[in-house]
């Protein structure tokens, strides 16, 4: 038998340890989140305590609970606190997608689109803006807001040249992946189409008869500074905007004019939108 005093002298280098490392942490979330699309539901909920000790304030752990969650709406729950909590998180936008395709398949279209619009609107580079406007889209469709979806396919369209619109089918689509996919068709035009004028005449009745150029006075500022913030929020929205002056009596009024519609139809229903939507009184002005 060796004495204790004899072990003490061992050289501890002797005995190797060897130690089972599992993952934790948030540079190993992706391993988590790829057991969760697994199934290995146990594995995971298994790591949240941990998880949630060594990121306390990480939206990303939040976000894979709700992956693991078997009751819909407590995983919904969680995916809302995501989005309202975490916006900046790089889960943010699949949180709010998840939202939007649960509440659609409830039947809840309107409050569906309230989550679907806060991808394009604040995540503008995410890789989810092609489903969740075809889901926006459709919702609102379904939902019978057709005047809505025509105004948000103009703020689309604008924002993110190269997506294609259907506004009959609901849908958005890359234009070079899917360039068959027909282009944005205004409620006009359908309209006539439904009355039987075909394309071809439509067209010999625009050669012979110019359309009138159509605009939206958004506002009359005796303050420029006031004109150009009501300015940058049209913009913002990707609106071709221009400020002219005019004098009324004495006043010298700054007018915020948005241009560049095809018909009146359609300067019509970007004017009921912006008043229902961003509280911004329009009206109509035919002619240059």
């Amino acid at each position: 038998m060796i004495p204790w005093k004899t072990w003490s002298r061992i050289p501890l280098v002797t005995f190797p340890i060897f130690l089972i490392i599992v993952p934790v942490g948030g540079q190993d979330l992706d391993y988590y989140l790829d057991l969760a699309n697994q199934g290995k539901v146990e594995e995971v909920a298994a790591a949240l305590p941990q998880l949630y000790r060594e990121h306390p304030n990480d939206g990303s752990i939040l976000y894979l609970e709700g992956l693991i969650t078997q009751d819909g709406d407590a995983a919904i729950e969680m995916f809302k606190r995501v989005a309202q909590l975490y916006p900046s998180s790089p889960y943010a936008d699949d949180a709010l997608l998840k939202i939007g395709e649960y509440l659609y398949a409830r039947g809840l279209y309107i409050q569906a689109t309230q989550y679907l619009k806060r991808i394009p609107v604040h995540h503008p580079r995410s890789d989810l803006i092609y489903p969740s406007i075809r889901l926006f889209l459709n919702a609102l469709l379904v939902a019978g807001n057709r005047d809505t979806a025509l105004f948000y396919t103009q703020v689309f369209s604008r924002k993110y040249p190269d997506i294609q619109f259907d506004l009959e089918a609901g849908k958005a689509s890359d234009t070079q992946a899917s360039p068959s996919i027909s282009g944005l068709r205004s409620a006009a035009e359908s309209t006539k189409e439904s009355e039987g004028i075909s394309r071809r005449e439509r067209e010999g009745i625009r050669a012979a008869q110019p359309e009138p150029e159509f605009r939206l006075q958004a506002g009359a500022f005796s303050v420029r500074e006031n004109a150009m913030r009501r300015k940058q929020v049209l913009e913002s929205l990707n609106y071709r905007v221009r400020i002219t002056r005019t004098r009324s009596g004495e006043r010298l009024l700054y007018l915020v004019m948005i241009e560049g519609f095809a018909s009146r139809e359609e300067a019509e229903a970007t004017g009921r939108l912006l008043e229902e939507n961003y509280d911004i009184d329009c009206f109509l002005v035919q002619g240059k």
